[in-house]
């Protein structure tokens, strides 16, 4: 039986352990525990990799059975923490004014949320120390494809297309070096990877390379608070990254860093930072590679009968899958909102999402990763009850100097902030960013109901502009305030209009796409003095 732990005991044994795999040359192990593909968070892969780090598969005794597989007589449990829940009832405030909500008698409104009260020990198992039936690993499944030097040749090309197509602030090439000893580079400066095709020659070679130099883009670009941190930490940072996602899709790698990593035990918050960091980055790149293979993914899982995690999801949404309804749902890794149809396989009729994106994500994404925010759409019909983003998360103070972003219902951001700022901030991104989506959804949309839809998104991304930019006055355009939204999705360190306009002028002045987001910014700061005058008369 689970009992509450102490959090100063758990932090010791936490440091404890982690102090010992730098030491003891026992680092690798944790990098090959985040490389076994489950979300645990940061404290519990170090537990996990401190008491079994041949961990491939963990889950708690009931998942096991649920998925028809039962732990073995004599096996021992693997401690992970797991977080308690109360619910506290608190009043409803209006966004907009900050005024408590009241109902038709003027009594003030309540609604019910989900507060962490604590951690108590759980007992998980890896999947070797179970028996029964054999449980598919879409892993396992990239893995053996990946053995194929014509799909692995795909799917570097792929990558290379993608980002240079979508992900406008970075490019990467190949170019011949023959007289340097480089595999490749990442320039900060012009926010390119380079492949040195010279030195690294084989498509095995040049993935690794871009996995590596993709890692850098993504920890040591021009806005990170961590890009002047000494060369050997980046470079480890890095390495520990590239090594993540090479043992998920099972290439051969090594870890030679070995020597500046040894210097995070010196550090041991630094480490768990640096760590934490490089967790992020390397599920990230696995996700974005990942949907890239989509349609082998989605193969992949309609194989594997998904019915009793349709059921659930219909009862729990109080839909049918059957009316394709479109989902917009709250990415609680990032922070950012996207909507998907439900499709049906006509091969096997099994269900599974199509993101606005293109991405195939199975159905039991609904379960882990992805929380619903609206039904946008379902049988013909707009969304009548509009759920924003902040109506579902909340800052949680975990301990004395840790928050979380916890999700109605207990779910987490899988993420740990040491300023409740900081959570807050990622609160105000996740919101903006479903102002965003709902634009992006109703652009592809001629519904009847839509223009309705349009205002209230319009109100909610001007409120949520006007607290970003700290101006309680902002009016803008839809197509203005829009604007100004994706740049600040881009840009979250900008936290008022001085910030804007700090950042406007870093710029290049010669790009269209400068001059654009300049006049728009002009424009609703215009329209938001005239608003400020009308008020004073």
């Amino acid at each position: 039986m689970s009992t509450k732990v102490d959090l100063t005991e758990i932090n010791e044994r936490l440091e404890k352990n982690l102090e010992e795999m730098f030491t003891n040359g026992r680092f690798q192990e944790m990098l090959n525990v985040m490389a076994s593909g489950h979300h645990y968070s940061f404290n519990n892969v170090v537990m996990i990799a401190s008491q079994r780090p041949d961990a491939t598969m963990v889950r708690g005794f009931k998942q096991w059975q649920a998925l028809g597989r039962h732990v073995m007589k004599g096996e021992k449990g693997i401690d992970i923490l797991v977080p308690t829940f109360k619910k506290i009832e608190v009043q409803k405030i209006n966004e907009q004014t900050g005024e408590v909500l009241r109902d038709k008698n003027r009594d003030p409104q309540s609604e019910v949320r989900q507060s962490i009260t604590g951690f108590t020990i759980g007992k998980v198992f890896d999947v070797a120390q179970t028996d029964g039936k054999e449980i598919p690993n879409v892993r396992d499944f990239i893995q053996k494809d990946l053995q194929s030097p014509e799909s692995l040749q795909e799917l570097y090309d792929r990558f290379i297309q993608q980002t240079n197509t979508n992900l406008q602030e970075l490019t990467i090439r190949e170019e011949e070096h023959a007289d340097k000893s480089y595999g490749g580079y990442y320039s900060r400066k012009d926010e390119e990877i380079v492949i040195n095709s010279a030195v690294a020659k084989t498509t095995e070679q040049k993935f690794r390379v871009l996995i590596h130099e993709y890692a850098h883009s993504q920890l040591h670009h021009k806005e990170s608070a961590i890009k002047d941190l000494p060369r050997g930490h980046k470079e480890a940072q890095a390495e520990c990254a590239a090594y993540i996602v090479s043992q998920y899709y099972g290439l051969d790698t090594d870890l030679s860093s070995t020597g500046y990593i040894a210097t995070w035990a010196q550090d041991l918050n630094l480490a768990k930072q640096a760590i934490k960091e490089v967790q992020d980055v390397s599920k990230e790149t696995i996700e974005y590679i990942n949907g890239m293979q989509s349609e082998k993914i989605k193969e992949f899982y309609q194989s594997i009968d998904p019915e009793q995690v349709k059921e659930s999801i219909e009862s729990k949404l109080g839909v049918s899958f059957e009316d394709k309804p479109t989902l917009q749902l709250f990415d609680s890794k990032n922070g950012l909102v996207i909507y998907a149809k439900v499709e049906q396989s006509e091969r096997d009729q099994h269900h599974f999402l199509r993101t606005n994106t293109n991405r195939i994500l199975p159905i039991d994404e609904l379960t882990e990763r992805y929380h619903v925010l609206n039904v946008l759409e379902n049988k013909g019909q707009l969304v009548e009850e509009y759920k924003k983003v902040e109506d579902i998360v909340e800052v949680t103070k975990l301990e004395e100097g840790k928050y979380a972003v916890t999700v109605e219902g207990g779910g987490s951001s899988q993420r740990s902030f040491f300023k409740k700022s900081e959570a807050e901030r990622f609160i105000d991104k996740s919101g903006i960013a479903q102002s965003l989506n709902t634009d992006k959804f109703l652009s592809q949309t001629k519904h009847k109901d839509a223009p309705r839809l349009e205002q209230l998104n319009s109100n909610h991304l001007n409120a949520r502009l006007a607290k970003v930019l700290k101006q309680p006055n902002l009016q803008a355009e839809s197509k203005h305030g829009i604007t100004i939204g994706w740049e600040l999705v881009k840009n979250p360190q900008i936290q008022s209009k001085t910030d804007f306009e700090k950042h406007l002028d870093g710029l290049n002045p010669h790009l269209s796409s400068t001059k654009e987001l300049k006049s728009t910014f002009l424009q609703l700061d215009r329209g938001t003095r005239e608003k400020e005058h009308e008020r004073e008369r």
